[in-house]
């Protein structure tokens, strides 16, 4: 067919057969159409199939959602679902573009995202407090976790209680802490002004200590670049244009994790290799003494008390768990685990570790399934029948 990629008209309608060809070179994707009454475009929601699979079994279960401001004469609004995986890169695995960030638009967004992800994993959700779809998240997924991002939620309390000396640096001392005791400490140094505000959000919401499990550590998961850059660089780009362009970024992205992959031969992501060779370094000489079973038992105690020259822990190497937060929170072992299995003579760290710090699982999400750029119009594949989508108002 015939098609010019630089008419709006004709890219909103031909947009039913472009996406039919997005799912017809990148089989069991999910994209949909949103339009009103007159048949005028209102949304359309794109995730392709191999990026939610990779998501869905390689990655952090932590998601982002936002939205992008797009200053066009049709599209004003790009809604931007982004995981991150065990190497700390951030992928798109959802989008949507619209004419409006409105609460139709975000619940309706919502609604195909949690289509896409499916009953089978537990996610954990983090927006900022200022973007309008945060209001909306609890209301589509009823159960799940929703945090804030700890950089919005820094902006809204200056925004409450105006300047003050040093905010930044004793915002984040209780945001990062690990444990409860550590973040009460922290907290205590804000003025009463932020510590209201604060704690009117709900400890869970921002700081790291009162995180659930399901969140891990994850304090902020940033847009891409790309996308954010996209806002700007592509306005009145007609929508067909705009898609291509993100659904050949999220194929760039894919490539290049893959070629990466390929060449690692560690056992851990470069992230995960990074914090372990700290923690092991940083551990050497801690004392560690076995703690005693409270009842007898033939099995070995694997719990142990370790002091790091400034306070004392207690790590449980059985269950996973040390008392200073960082293990369970992260997914990687502390510098106490480590000293614990040290004096244990294990040096095998790889079940100390969570799976999606592992090279092999970092592969998997890249290497399984390819993304498929859509090919010229000329060779489109004709959907019957098709959908009428007119140009929105």
């Amino acid at each position: 067919m015939s098609f010019s990629y630089n008419d709006h008209e004709e890219s909103f309608t031909n947009l039913p057969v472009y996406l039919h060809n997005i799912q017809r070179i990148n089989p069991d994707s999910y994209t949909y159409i949103k339009i009103d009454v007159l048949d005028r475009f209102q949304l359309c929601f794109v995730v392709i199939r191999c990026v939610i699979n990779a998501f869905l079994g390689c990655m952090l279960p932590v998601i982002f959602i936002g939205n992008v401001r797009i200053r066009g004469e049709y599209l004003n609004s790009m809604f931007v679902a982004v995981a991150m995986d065990g190497n700390k890169n951030t992928t798109p695995i959802a989008f949507g573009i619209g004419v409006a960030n409105n609460v139709n638009s975000c619940t309706w967004f919502l609604m195909k995202l949690k289509d896409a992800i499916g009953e089978g994993r537990e996610v954990a959700f983090i927006t900022d407090m200022d973007d309008t779809i945060s209001s909306y998240v609890g209301q589509v997924f009823l159960d799940a976790y929703h945090g804030y991002s700890s950089k919005s939620v820094l902006i809204y309390c200056r925004l409450r209680i105006g300047h003050s000396k040093n905010l930044d640096y004793l915002f984040f001392r209780p945001c990062k802490a690990y444990t409860t005791q550590d973040f009460q400490q922290s907290f205590s140094k804000l003025s009463d002004a932020a510590r209201e505000v604060l704690t009117n959000i709900g400890n869970k919401k921002w700081a790291r200590a009162y995180f659930p499990n399901i969140r891990w550590n994850v304090l902020n998961i940033n847009i891409p670049e790309f996308l954010s850059v996209l806002s700007v660089t592509q306005r009145n780009v007609p929508i067909i244009s705009l898609i291509d362009t993100i659904v050949q970024y999220i194929q760039q992205t894919f490539a290049e994790s893959s070629v990466i992959g390929g060449l690692l031969s560690t056992v851990f992501t470069p992230y995960a290799e990074m914090v372990l060779h700290k923690r092991m370094q940083k551990s050497l000489g801690w004392k560690v003494a076995k703690i005693p079973p409270e009842f007898p038992s033939p099995f070995p105690s694997d719990i142990f008390r370790v002091f790091d020259l400034k306070r004392t822990c207690v790590v449980d190497l059985n269950r996973h768990t040390c008392s200073c937060g960082k293990w369970c929170s992260l997914g990687i072992a502390c510098g106490h685990a480590i000293s614990a299995a040290r004096y244990t003579n294990n040096t095998e760290l790889i079940d100390m570790v969570q799976i999606y710090y592992r090279v092999d699982v970092f592969r998997t999400a890249y290497q399984t399934r390819n993304v498929n750029v859509i090919p010229p119009a000329a060779e489109w594949e004709i959907p019957e029948p098709l959908m009428v989508i007119l140009i929105p108002m």
